[in-house]
């Protein structure tokens, strides 16, 4: 079967072993792929199992499917260099073999990315975006996501388990950084570089993939000290994340606002976690993107200041705060005595000036 190259979507899964899982995968792409697509099959040096089965896999799929073979096991991240490599498709999807597809994932998804410009990668949403219910099937569930079509959400970074990235994208970045060999943030240091030249990463809210998360990392060992020395690489060449807090008694003026929302929206856009502390009301005043580290926590008026203290050092037990900001003097000053129990630098908001260099300071990363 020929397919058209101009429009087409290049599905890359690499496979070390896990026949079940990949099986389940394609049969799901099979099922509920209407987009025009190929599946290109890295075999990451799998054992006689799954190369039998995946020997199978062009004449069960009509053609659909290619079969490359590494002589040797060469990790996640150059298998899917050499998939990348082969296509030509103007879209290539990296996908995870532990995921399961459902109806229009592959076509709402690019729709997004064909009528908007600005946008170079795009993860359909999953159950690691969404709270998945438990009384309804995955494609039951998928089912009531449709009501969103044509919407999305900025991601800090899309993920490899469905990454979907324009051809225009591949040819200004190329492929995967390998230094991160096995995985684990090649994906992120990927979208860092797409949106160092201007491109959003979002999520398909429309479009729903589900994951089994680490499934296909099962077979690996050492999983752990992949992350932490893959970690280490990316925060040397990108800085650490950061989690800032904004603790927003009242709306304060609309010059206030406006700052406010300004820094929230940058600090999110390159790449910190923001928690809002604040009320319904102030909410409603600010204007704010839809970002996945933009995050709200509400309280009532009466009792803001001794809750919103309360719920950000709880909030240390887990994932400290490194700094925290507030547009109420009054609750700066509170905010400032309790410091050392936070464990977070307290800034006014109306001089982000030094705001920003302890940030950069504390990522060791500019702004």
């Amino acid at each position: 079967m020929q397919f058209d190259a101009n429009k087409r979507c290049d599905i890359v899964i690499p496979v070390w072993n896990n026949p079940e899982l990949t099986r389940d995968c394609v049969n799901s792409i099979i099922k509920h792929t209407r987009y025009p697509y190929r599946i290109v099959i890295i075999d990451d040096a799998s054992e006689a199992y799954t190369r039998q089965y995946l020997d199978t896999l062009k004449k069960d799929t009509g053609g659909k499917t290619n079969v490359i073979r590494n002589a040797k096991n060469q990790g996640f991240v150059k298998s899917v260099n050499r998939g990348m490599e082969h296509s030509d498709a103007p879209y290539v999807c990296i996908m995870n073999n532990d995921t399961i597809a459902t109806n229009g994932w592959l076509g709402e998804a690019i729709c997004i990315l064909r009528e908007n410009p600005n946008i170079g990668l795009i993860n359909p949403s999953s159950n690691t975006s969404c709270q998945f219910p438990g009384k309804l099937s995955i494609d039951a569930y998928a089912e009531t996501l449709k009501v969103f079509k044509g919407s999305y959400q900025e991601l800090y970074t899309c993920r490899a388990f469905a990454m979907i990235v324009k051809r225009e994208v591949i040819k200004k970045i190329g492929y995967l950084d390998e230094q991160y060999g096995m995985g684990y943030f090649d994906d992120t240091d990927y979208c860092k570089h797409a949106q160092k030249l201007g491109y959003m990463t979002v999520r398909s809210k429309a479009s729903y993939v589900y994951h089994k998360e680490s499934q296909s990392f099962s077979l690996v060992k050492e999983k752990s000290n992949i992350f932490l020395e893959n970690e280490k690489k990316f925060v040397s060449k990108w800085g650490m994340p950061l989690r800032i807090a904004y603790a927003l008694p009242s709306p304060g003026t609309q010059k206030d606002r406006d700052r406010i929302s300004a820094h929230i929206n940058r600090m999110a856009k390159i790449g910190h976690q923001v928690w809002i502390f604040t009320t319904r009301r102030v909410k409603s005043k600010l204007d704010l993107i839809d970002h996945e580290s933009i995050r709200f926590y509400f309280y009532p008026p009466f009792l803001f200041d001794a809750t919103a203290i309360y719920k950000i050092w709880k909030r240390k037990k887990k994932k400290k705060m490194h700094v925290i900001l507030t547009n109420c003097s009054r609750l700066y000053k509170f905010l400032d005595f309790f410091k050392g129990a936070l464990g977070a630098e307290i800034f006014a908001d109306d001089n982000l000036s030094p705001v920003e260099k302890k940030l950069a300071e504390l990522s060791h990363a500019p702004f």
